[in-house]
């Protein structure tokens, strides 16, 4: 899933992911995310245009999609019924958008993004957009230069994006392994020990006796920031239920460069405890082996994951991977990171009337909900990070043919409300509202009672997923680019690959954009985009040392052929082992026949470069079998030893 703010500049200074979310997209109490100053339902969030400029920032589509509605603006913003409290754009974009955040069904979701208050709407319904593709330009709301955005969805793939469709997540067992990224979360049931002290990182228990065993649920997140490694720990709150606090300050590991250190770590405690390196590294980077169908298991408790973290009232080393330990993601949307699925409002109008909404105003004061209460508590900047996790499902305010079922509520006398509207100005603001209203004429194919999910946090929420859907793939190696093959088209090549290559970058890539385009750029070349996952040798004339072509033999499926390519005489090609030109007769490299590794000619085109980051070599290929737990270190060590003293034979022939 690739995913961006509707407003795009550039990030200034050493600015965060998120600090730049933030200044694109800040939170408001007015406007504000899922409810609005009176205490009434509010599906999406407004966003105030900030452009100082001749010529404003467009409204951006959020991500690939369909326009399944839009509506060309009233030149008559500036007059009522849209004029209600100021000049207001009614001009509206829907776009469907399909995509997927994981592997396997559960992965493939369908949510939309609505675009309210534009001024100028440049896209056609039923029109493909790419992420990043102009809609439209920033109109006006109440008088205020802004736009609202919303993010909804339905239950069917509420349940795939949050991996549950109501409560708490559960504790009792893992996360889910087939949908997972971003931060690592642990939960620390009471009686978890911590130590003061670990004799190294591959010690099975901690030095001496614990300094400390919790006696409340503890969780636990493990982030990477640039190299570092940083772990926080929060705990619910004794005085308010299901509000989670910090405890302490988040620890950095001292190695500053722990993620990128990460193999060398792995390969040492996998050293310790002869299990591949590969799964320990999983181990590391996830707190669990999730690729289960290719790596070795690791039980709880079997291996050590020593880190340093908070409890309360102090500091201790504790093992991430003991028995009782349980493990998520933030796939998993933990609610002791803020998560919180709402329904609980009984009432079909649009004044919020649920429970958990309203406690988490009140808080423990035992006071009635008033307007200066819910005033000061949306402009409160705990209360405001608080409600922008809360995933709500209520009916939309769009939906013409309710607004009487959704609104009569302001017609009545309410300790919210400053006082009743009278009828009058009940139909002059019911007229307002309808100017804006589209559900019913855009019919999109979802229930009028929905999912909404605050558009900053959600955009930031899957900024952490790198998963490419197929669309998303073919975007980056796109038809026109991939040279043609005989057996195959380009979006059967795509993917044959794409599972594997979204395996590899979450496992290696973490969530880093930068990373991630310079794997698939890189990989581009390397691989002839997917076409060429072994190294392809040319005939070559050696007495004019120029380059004739393709050898089509080197191109065989060595799985067709039922043997590597070279395997017998017949196959045997001078190309590996000799010098190499290209076809205007400029040297491309040397032989290969003593290389990395190789024994001579034979080795030379055995250990020819495969995959989509060419490996190439004997000794390459060892060391990747020890990585993956094909071939023990010993046996490596001792092919390593005969590989050099018949190089050193050899050179001094």
């Amino acid at each position: 899933m690739i995913i961006s703010p509707p407003i795009l500049k550039t990030p200034q200074g050493n600015a965060g992911d998120e600090q730049w979310l933030a200044s694109l997209m800040p939170f408001s109490s007015r406007g504000g995310f899922p409810i609005a100053s009176r205490m009434a339902w509010h599906g999406g969030q407004h966003i105030e245009h900030t452009d100082t400029g001749a010529h404003g920032e467009p409204v951006r589509a959020i991500a690939d999609g369909v326009v399944v509605y839009k509506r060309t603006p009233s030149p008559d913003a500036d007059k009522k019924p849209l004029a209600y409290q100021g000049e207001t754009d009614n001009g509206c974009v829907v776009i469907k958008h399909n995509t997927e955040i994981g592997e396997g069904p559960d992965g493939q979701i369908e949510y939309y993004s609505i675009y309210m208050h534009l001024k100028e709407v440049f896209v056609k319904n039923k029109q493909p957009v790419n992420r990043k593709d102009s809609l439209g330009s920033v109109g006006s709301c109440n008088g205020k230069n802004a736009i609202h955005l919303e993010i909804i969805c339905d239950d069917a793939n509420l349940k795939k994006i949050v991996g549950r469709s109501s409560g708490k997540l559960d504790i009792s067992t893992d996360g889910r392994d087939k949908i997972i990224y971003g931060d690592m979360h642990f939960y620390l049931p009471p009686g978890t020990p911590f130590y003061a002290s670990i004799a190294s990182p591959q010690a099975p228990t901690g030095s001496g006796a614990p300094v400390h065993t919790s006696t409340v649920p503890l969780f636990v997140t493990m982030r990477f920031e640039r190299g570092k490694c940083l772990l926080s720990t929060r705990q619910e709150d004794q005085h308010q239920e299901s509000l989670y606090i910090d405890v302490g300050q988040e620890i950095p590991e001292k190695d500053n460069e722990y993620e990128y250190n990460l193999y060398a770590k792995a390969n040492k405690l996998a050293d310790a405890f002869h299990i591949a390196p590969s799964a320990t590294y999983e181990l590391l980077r996830f707190g669990r082996v999730i690729n289960t169908d290719h790596e070795a298991p690791i039980a709880p408790g079997s291996i050590p994951h020593w880190h340093m973290v908070n409890y309360p009232g102090g500091q201790g080393w504790v093992d991430l991977n003991s028995v009782e330990v349980k493990k998520f993601s933030d796939a998993d949307f933990p609610h002791w990171m803020d998560w919180t699925l709402i329904s609980d409002d009984p009432t079909p109008d649009s004044q919020c009337n649920s429970p958990t909404l309203e406690k988490w105003l009140l808080g423990n004061t035992g006071k009635k909900l008033t307007k200066d209460i819910v005033t000061t508590a949306v402009a409160d900047p705990k209360i405001q990070s608080r409600l922008s996790h809360a995933i709500c499902k209520f009916p939309t305010e769009w939906e013409k043919s309710q607004l009487d079922t959704r609104y009569a509520w302001l017609k009545q006398k309410s300790d919210i409300l400053d006082e009743p509207m009278t009828e009058e100005k009940y139909a002059e603001f019911k007229a307002y509202v309808e100017a804006l209203c589209f559900w019913d004429e855009a019919a999109i194919g979802i229930d009028s009672n929905h999912w909404h999910l605050c558009p900053r946090i959600f955009i930031s929420q899957f900024r952490k997923n790198c998963w490419l859907s197929k669309d998303e793939l073919e975007k980056v190696y796109p038809n026109k680019l991939i040279p043609k093959m005989a057996n195959q088209t380009p979006d059967e090549l795509r993917e044959q690959y794409r599972t594997h290559l979204n395996k590899v970058t979450r496992k290696y890539i973490y969530n880093s954009p930068i990373k991630l385009t310079h794997f698939y750029g890189q990989g581009a070349v390397e691989s002839g985009l997917l076409t060429k996952m072994v190294e392809q040798s040319q005939k070559q004339d050696y007495i004019n040392k120029k380059g004739l072509g393709l050898e089509p033999r080197s191109i065989a499926s060595e799985k067709d052929l039922g043997h590597w390519y070279g395997a017998i005489s017949e196959e045997q090609d001078l190309y590996y082992s000799k010098e190499k030109y290209n076809s205007k007769g400029i040297r491309i490299t040397g032989s290969y026949s003593w290389l990395n590794g190789n024994c001579g000619d034979i080795d030379a085109q055995k250990f020819r470069g495969r995959g989509f980051k060419q490996l190439t070599g004997r000794s390459n290929y060892a060391a990747y079998w020890v990585y993956r737990g094909f071939l023990k270190k010993i046996n490596m060590m001792t092919v390593g030893g005969t590989i050099m003293r018949i190089r050193a034979r050899m050179l001094n022939l």
